[in-house]
């Protein structure tokens, strides 16, 4: 699985700072163990890469990491 930090999140989605650049991700996109409002800035998620539904590239089947202390 690929890692990112939260930079940003919002009204149901966000983005995540990777070292290949910034990937979307959507709250629909959270694994069932993920509490949206749980979220903060700066946080480490796992996720794949996947189509959304408007047909682009985003991050898929997000997770919290569970090494906070190892960022992207």
């Amino acid at each position: 699985m690929l890692q990112g930090t939260i930079k940003m999140v919002k009204d149901g989605y966000g983005f995540l700072a990777t070292e290949s650049g910034d990937v979307f991700f959507h709250a629909n996109n959270l694994d069932e163990s993920v509490d949206y409002d749980s979220l903060e800035e700066g946080m480490v998620l796992e996720f794949e890469m996947g189509e959304g539904r408007n047909g682009k590239e985003q991050a898929v089947n997000v997770m919290v990491a569970e090494d906070q202390g190892e960022q992207a």
